[in-house]
């Protein structure tokens, strides 16, 4: 009888403890979206100190670094075209914050939020039609700036049938190309659209690199994720080589 109260006891006691760091997460958890919103770094971090998955699918699930090392170093086998015209990305500026596309935008389907190097970053997508086949657009933030955007196509089979590269090419070169698998598109204040598709998915992403101040944090950046990749001798003289 006197084990069965112990077990009793005992078991009350760790329903008690449970119940209450239940509530305290909860408690914490309706006031970090409220005064920071769900789709944020704060809320995000919320579950990673309890141990806890991320609520949102992620966007990526690989290195932020991988997302922008393209431009950082060009590939060398890709060619380079320039264009007269501005690249931008859809109807969304370069300029535009996180607030405002969010607030454009809407809800996204993925999310993605981290600081490296002091920096903010946030990653929203969203998935769309383009001729009844699907894509998902994503948009890089860097402290909350609009620094790099993605097309994905992963439907291999109908994206043969839209011709994106060609697209791409005459409406920013005005001229008819062969089909490229990789490539570069420049326009006058440097800014870049890298084309990319590999067999299995294609995608176009551009990038707000004529900015001064961008292109030094995504140099840092890159700096500092590379320098946890052992297999990177010299490191200093690469990264020089991508200016």
């Amino acid at each position: 009888m006197f084990k069965i109260i112990i077990i009793i006891i005992s078991a009350l006691l760790i329903c008690t403890m449970l119940f209450r760091m239940f509530f305290r997460f909860r408690f914490k958890d309706f006031y970090t979206s409220l005064v920071y919103g769900k789709y944020s770094l704060q809320y995000v971090d919320l579950f990673k100190k309890n141990d806890l998955r991320s609520p949102f699918i992620p966007c990526i699930k690989d290195e932020f670094i991988f997302h922008i090392l393209m431009f950082l170093k060009k590939t060398p086998k890709a060619k380079t075209f320039t264009t007269t015209d501005n690249i931008q990305f859809g109807n969304i500026p370069f300029t535009t914050t996180y607030k405002e596309v969010f607030r454009s935008m809407g809800i996204p389907f993925c999310f993605n939020s981290m600081m490296v190097k002091n920096h903010e970053i946030k990653i929203i997508g969203y998935q769309e039609m383009l001729n009844q086949t699907k894509l998902k657009s994503v948009y890089f933030f860097i402290n909350d700036v609009f620094v790099v955007g993605e097309y994905l196509f992963s439907d291999v089979a109908k994206i043969e049938s839209l011709n994106i590269s060609k697209i791409l090419v005459k409406k920013y070169i005005s001229e008819s190309i062969d089909k490229i698998e990789e490539f570069y598109i420049e326009d006058s204040s440097k800014n870049m659209i890298y084309y990319r598709d590999n067999g299995f998915d294609l995608s176009v992403k551009y990038c707000n690199y004529g900015d001064s101040r961008v292109r030094k944090i995504l140099f840092e950046l890159g700096k500092h994720m590379l320098q946890k990749n052992e297999n990177f001798d010299n490191l200093e003289d690469k990264i020089a080589e991508m200016f």
